[in-house]
């Protein structure tokens, strides 16, 4: 274990040798959610065992292939849930490092590797990306498979990357998609269409939160980007509710048979969401679902008319190791299987702050184009 308790498991003997191929020289984490040959697959609790994987998930068997080298399995929150991970946080040790993939964003800070593999459920990439100063991309959902890899809510379940800049970010996903045109690192993009979201869900923010992204705004429109506040006409509270209901019914039917015979053995906020997930009326379901498409398809008119929505990453700058953050900023672009991508973009204090860039599906090539323009700009 490193002293910030970043990583999960490491491989033994001497490291492997770089391999050619576009990813050549790039040493990667994954989140000890997902499956790596020969290490086990811990999921941050005690029920699992310690066995070790007989064969890589497809997404990690991709990286390989591309020249990259797998460093070992990045520290996570319990079952990729609520429960604070051990990781601490290299800006203050006495605030969260984010979850649920908090070893990998602590890893990518302090260039323990180029950039990791996650998994992104709610804001488990965005989140950690933000209060560690990293870039998170959490991809259109189904972009990848998420086989090999242990689920939290398999509807919403979607794969994303940490790293340090959009480049090494867009590169990782590129060696896994299917289709890596799509993510193909980007040249010097044009001054992208902005659209600032102003709602009373993303609005809530404190004021350091307000003034990153009131400098963001003037440094991107004084750049030359076409930016203009926009509103979605979409009530993101129902929306995030509705996530709620979505990811806890799913986890509970996942973990119903283990939390049954070993619910003393999860932690306390696991055993929260679990017992309400395993409450949820079928009704509930039903409505929550129609909420989830009804905002999708009005959320993507909006963003077909830009190349990013630009709204908070996190309300707030990271909150005490008590908790692994607030995900409502994230969820309801996640929840809709929409791309969205976090960006350093100041500080308070020593806390790092960032932006959150979403598009609409399958817009990757824009958003990545814009997400590096707005890189540049910000000189991150």
């Amino acid at each position: 274990m490193d002293a910030l308790h970043a990583w999960a498991w490491r491989p033994d003997g001497p490291a492997p040798a770089m391999a050619d191929g576009p990813l050549s020289g790039f040493v990667l984490g994954v989140k000890d959610v997902i499956d790596v040959a020969g290490m086990p697959t811990r999921c941050g609790s005690p029920l699992t065992a310690p066995d070790p994987a007989a064969a890589d998930a497809p997404a990690v068997a991709r990286l390989r292939a591309a020249g990259a080298v797998i460093a070992g399995k990045t520290r996570c929150t319990e079952w990729a849930l609520n429960d604070p991970a051990p990781t601490i946080s290299p800006f203050d040790a006495d605030r969260t490092p984010g979850g649920s993939s908090a070893g990998s964003a602590v890893a990518v800070a302090t260039g323990g590797c180029t950039a990791t593999l996650d998994t992104q459920t709610a804001g488990d990439v965005v989140r950690p990306a933000a209060y560690n100063g990293v870039v998170g991309l959490k991809p259109t959902a189904g972009w990848a498979t998420t086989a090999g890899g242990r689920a939290v809510a398999p509807s919403i379940d979607t794969l994303g990357v940490l790293a340090r800049h959009v480049r090494d970010a867009a590169a990782v996903a590129a060696a896994i998609a299917d289709g890596p045109a799509l993510f193909a690192p980007p040249g010097r993009a044009a001054a992208p269409r902005i659209g600032v979201l102003r709602d009373p869900f993303t609005d809530r923010v404190g004021d350091a939160v307000r003034a990153c992204l009131a400098r963001a705004v003037r440094a991107f429109s004084a750049a030359g980007a076409d930016v203009h506040d926009v509103s979605t006409g979409v009530d993101l509270a129902a929306v995030h509710a509705a996530h709620r209901v979505i990811t806890f019914a799913e986890c509970a039917s996942l973990h119903r048979r283990r939390y049954r015979d070993h619910a003393e053995r999860y932690g306390p906020r696991a055993r929260e969401l679990i017992e309400r997930g395993l409450g949820t009326p079928a009704r509930d379901l039903q409505e929550a679902g129609a909420v989830r498409r009804d905002a999708a398809e009005r959320l993507g008119s909006l963003l077909e008319g830009l190349d990013a929505l630009l709204v908070p990453a996190v309300p707030e700058p990271a909150p005490p190791r008590a908790t692994t953050g607030d995900s409502r900023l994230q969820i309801p672009w996640t929840l809709c299987g929409l791309p969205s991508l976090a960006l350093p973009a100041g500080t308070a204090g020593p806390l790092p702050l960032g932006v959150q860039l979403v598009a609409a599906r399958n817009a990757e090539p824009e958003l990545i184009a814009a997400a590096a323009w707005c890189e540049r700009v910000l000189g991150s």
